[in-house]
């Protein structure tokens, strides 16, 4: 191991690891089905997929999910779930999926566009059968969800002396990118940042710029994860910035 790669195993938070490492929601179009599930800690990974056998410990199986408003395309969909995905937690809170399905899923995830070369938020990933792949990465999320802290909390400020009469206007703000205006940056709020902590993935359908359906809301079986360590230290981060608070301190 290189002396320099040394710091990266220390931890981001002295914070005990959370009971429950991730929580997954499952949505047909832009309703929820049945309840949220829960992963523990004690588990490193768990599989979701289509059978009806009952969920617990790191099975959640969809296949059992009964919803009266159920489509037909929902219906065709769900049969082709299959051994659905694996998700393993490694490290800290890092994420890893494996493709179980015969079937391609696709995947929203901040580190993928990163790795792409894409904006956040911009690119939906098609994860094919069999692929083993890091979706989540726990070092850079930290690093990306204080960075847009601390802008949405400098254009505040900014903004704040602005209105104040403190200083002439946006052109006089240093550090803020000319490609965010003063209101927009001042408007990344809490849910902007807790999207860092999420993986989205639909299961046989995509979407996005090459397919009809332009939002995971219009495909008929999706999944939510919500990544409790990222959702700890966002908390942190928060706590350490009051963003909410724009008013200048005398």
């Amino acid at each position: 191991m290189m002396q320099q790669d040394l710091p990266v195993q220390g931890t981001l938070s002295n914070q005990p690891a959370p009971e429950y490492w991730c929580s997954i929601a499952y949505f047909e179009l832009d309703q929820q089905v049945g309840e949220t599930f829960k992963v523990p800690s004690s588990f490193s990974g768990v599989i979701i997929d289509g059978y009806v056998d009952p969920s617990g410990g790191n099975r959640f199986c969809l296949g059992a999910l009964s919803n009266v408003h159920r489509t037909e395309k929902s219906e065709k969909a769900r049969l082709h779930i299959g051994k659905g995905v694996q998700l393993d937690l490694r490290g800290e809170g890092d994420v890893w999926l494996r493709c179980l399905s015969d079937h391609s899923v696709f995947v929203q995830s901040y580190y993928l566009d990163r790795e792409a070369g894409r904006a956040p938020g911009d690119a939906v990933h098609k994860i094919y059968p069999s692929a083993y792949i890091k979706v989540f990465d726990l070092r850079q999320c930290h690093g990306q969800m204080q960075q847009q802290a601390q802008t949405a909390q400098a254009a505040a400020a900014a903004q704040a002396a602005a209105v104040a009469g403190h200083i002439p206007g946006p052109a006089s703000v240093g550090g803020i990118a000319p490609a965010i205006s003063l209101s927009a940056a001042a408007g990344i709020g809490v849910d902007d940042l807790r999207r860092l902590c999420i993986l989205r993935l639909s299961f046989v359908k995509g979407w996005g710029p090459d397919y009809p359906r332009q939002s995971i809301k219009e495909t008929p079986c999706w999944i939510e994860v919500h990544l409790h360590r990222s959702l700890q230290l966002l908390d942190e981060v928060l706590h350490s910035m009051p963003i909410h608070d724009p008013r200048p301190h005398d």
